[in-house]
């Protein structure tokens, strides 16, 4: 084994105080960080998301969002370039005291989903859009001759 002597106090280290000065906020979450965390904190605030569960089966894709408290009128679904979009408007009223946020989702939709046939419905505060798949687009089986 090997000793090697060091000096602490040598020119070349700089010290814990001395990197304190170069850089003060190094241990600090960035202001975008601290924004994006607010929701977690503060949920309600106006630009949240909502959350949302993709899956799909053999005929279906299937998009169920969390909208706790929301009327069927106060919901918006929109579907844009592959886009599926849903907004939804919270409105409370505490005495005299009216406020309201919105929550906004995007999900994109792959292609060969049958436009026409897309339903949604709104039950105990979530909201199952169904995307039908197009014929073509299902898997198939090919049997061997």
């Amino acid at each position: 084994m090997k000793l090697i002597r060091t000096n602490p106090f040598s020119l070349n280290r700089v010290s814990d105080f001395d990197e304190w000065f170069r850089h003060p906020f190094a241990g600090m979450p960035s202001l975008s960080s601290f924004i994006t965390n607010l929701g977690e904190v503060f949920p309600g605030l106006p630009g949240d998301k909502l959350a949302v569960d993709v899956h799909e089966d053999k005929d279906n894709y299937f998009a169920s969002f969390e909208v706790p408290g929301v009327k069927k009128e106060d919901v918006k679904i929109e579907l844009n370039n592959n886009l599926l979009t849903v907004s939804a408007e919270k409105r409370e009223k505490d005495g005299e005291k009216e406020s309201s946020y919105s929550l906004t989702r995007s999900v994109s939709v792959p292609d060969g989903v049958n436009d026409e046939a897309i339903a949604a419905k709104l039950e105990d505060g979530i909201l199952t859009v169904t995307l039908p798949k197009q014929e073509r687009s299902k898997p198939r089986t090919i049997t061997l001759n």
